[in-house]
């Protein structure tokens, strides 16, 4: 008889044990969710999920700037925000940083490639749309398996995000945004994901 209940008790208590483990596990996979949804809020996956053949791209206007001069510094508030994108991207990897040669795009970008520890390359903003879908073929080609920030203007950034996202999708930002920011994913494939997030200060 003490036989019988032993026999019956050991497969009671193995599966209680993988129960138990299971638990754990699940509860370990939703701590690490909400780490990653707190320390990555746009949620720009890891290097090593990232595929050889994929390029992701974080796009953004300039912050705030004054409105002296042709080639203005960040104002008081741009400098903020600049300081939150740096605290935006804080825990993302990032592989390289791209500017215009103006005053407000580096500026916007400077907390952030220092504390990545990256020389911002600069770009000339596009004029005409070949010649964007030009400068996107060779940010793509040029950074396949990795991750990149690109900066630029209300006019520019709508035009490279459109043709990140196969033109599905179209946006605009008007002088007084400068709260938006575009995630896409490309792949060689020629499959896309675009999306647009907010961050820092909300503007009108």
């Amino acid at each position: 008889m003490k036989k019988l209940i032993i026999s019956g008790l050991i497969p009671m208590m193995i599966f209680a044990s993988c129960e138990r483990a299971f638990s754990q596990e699940i509860k370990k996979k939703n701590i690490e969710n909400n780490v990653q949804s707190t320390e990555n809020p746009l949620g720009i996956r890891l290097p090593s999920e990232i595929s050889s053949t994929e390029t992701v791209c974080i796009l953004l206007r300039h912050a705030e700037k004054e409105n002296v001069g042709t080639d203005p510094d960040l104002s008081s508030t741009g400098k903020l925000r600049a300081e939150e994108l740096k605290r935006l991207l804080g825990n993302v990897h990032i592989d390289n940083i791209y500017t215009t040669a103006y005053n407000r795009t580096r500026q916007t970008a400077i907390p952030l490639a220092e504390s990545k520890g990256i020389v911002i390359k600069e770009y000339a903003p596009a004029a005409t749309i070949a010649a964007t879908q030009l400068f996107i073929s060779n940010i793509l080609a040029q950074n396949k398996g990795k991750v990149v920030v690109i900066i630029g203007h209300s006019n520019t950034v709508p035009e490279m995000v459109k043709v990140l996202s196969n033109n599905t999708l179209n946006v605009t930002i008007s002088e007084t945004q400068f709260d938006n920011v575009f995630i896409t994913k490309n792949a060689a494939t020629g499959s896309v994901f675009a999306v647009q997030k907010k961050f820092g200060q909300s503007t009108p």
